[in-house]
């Protein structure tokens, strides 16, 4: 038996939208059976005994499945992380749970520029009430070595474009492994996707909007990149980019719009609503 972080967490995300689901309502549940595998990630020839023999180490699971030599590789990488925001911080505790960077010979860079917001806290779960106004890269860097001490992580508040190509250059790119983005639009995408094809690193990247997520795997020399295809225009805005990096004239109606909707439309409909109703039917109705 062996209990994996991945599945763990793939599993437990599947469960949590159900439970939003129920309660609030406004999705429709998965109706039926519901079935997930990753058959791919296991070895394709029985491993011996020796491979796969207990170690007495908080990997014990993984080595009962890919092996002890996959796991020491695993303990050796050098990965660079780029955002720190709800996808950065699941990332980062599955290689804290798996001990990705934890070897000797690994390392985990994380860059973020944002900072923490009380309106992160419900789905950023790295962060706590006490974190507000901190870099997000630095205390997600934090909380996953508190998972993992072993974890070796350098933290950033730099944005990962041609402006800061001194400090993420050749000597930098030379030493990864592979990338992972965890990014809020579309333009750094591509330029991360270029900066990955020019190194011949791999990239993992991934990206949500609502209820709706994707991911892709990037191989040199095997899959097509990331820009190979372009996304359709982003329908909505992000958050984080709507109140950190407004940068389009798009992102500026928005906030006014927002902005103008919570100050005289929300309040003054709750109001009214407390009013129109009792006391007992103005809770129910919460």
């Amino acid at each position: 038996k062996a209990i994996l972080s991945p599945m763990c967490a793939a599993l437990g995300g599947i469960v949590g939208q159900e439970v939003l689901k129920a309660c609030s309502g406004k999705f429709s549940p998965i109706n039926g059976f519901f079935y997930l595998d990753a058959d791919e990630c296991l070895p394709e020839d029985l491993l011996p005994p020796e491979e796969v023999a207990p170690q007495n180490s908080r990997y014990d699971s993984q080595i009962a499945c890919f092996g002890k030599t996959a796991q020491e590789k695993i303990l050796g990488l050098n990965y660079f992380i780029i955002g720190a925001g709800a996808i950065g911080c699941e990332m980062l505790k599955n290689w804290a749970m798996m001990g990705v960077g934890c070897g000797p010979t690994g390392h985990i860079h994380v860059t973020d520029m944002d900072r923490i917001e009380k309106s992160n806290l419900s789905r950023q779960f790295l962060f706590r009430n006490t974190d507000i106004n901190g870099f997000k890269s630095s205390v997600a860097g934090k909380a996953a070595q508190a998972m993992n001490p072993a974890m070796n992580v350098t933290t950033y508040q730099e944005k990962v474009a041609a402006d800061t190509e001194h400090l993420f250059g050749d000597d930098f790119y030379d030493k990864l492994d592979g990338v992972c983005t965890a990014l809020d639009n579309v333009e750094a995408r591509l330029y991360v996707d270029r900066r990955c094809l020019f190194y011949h690193l791999p990239m993992l990247e991934s990206g949500t909007l609502g209820t709706k997520g994707n991911t892709q795997v990037v191989v040199p020399h095997l899959t097509e990149n990331y820009g190979a295809t372009r996304d359709p225009p982003e329908k909505s805005i992000p958050v984080c980019t709507l109140k950190n990096f407004p940068n389009q004239i798009e992102h500026t109606l928005q906030w006014a719009r927002d902005y103008f909707e919570g100050e005289f439309k929300q309040s003054a409909e709750e109001v009214n609503s407390y009013l129109g109703m009792s006391p007992e039917a103005y809770m129910e109705s919460l």
